[in-house]
């Protein structure tokens, strides 16, 4: 597995922060196209260190 560089640790922290964001938001955020941001999105969960997106709700 390849480790993890800055530019996915930035996406993995903004999608723990809000998983909802788009890739072109997130390209926006981290300064590079949404052709990288796709492409290490993509990586990132077939290499299993992303495994899923979780919408939580408060139970009230």
């Amino acid at each position: 597995m390849k480790e993890l560089d800055n530019i996915d640790r930035q996406l993995i922290s903004l999608l723990r922060s809000d998983a909802r964001l788009s890739v072109s938001m997130l390209a926006k955020k981290i300064q590079v196209s949404r052709a990288t941001i796709q492409n290490r999105m993509n990586r990132l969960e077939k290499n299993g260190t992303i495994t899923g997106y979780t919408a939580l709700g408060d139970s009230k």
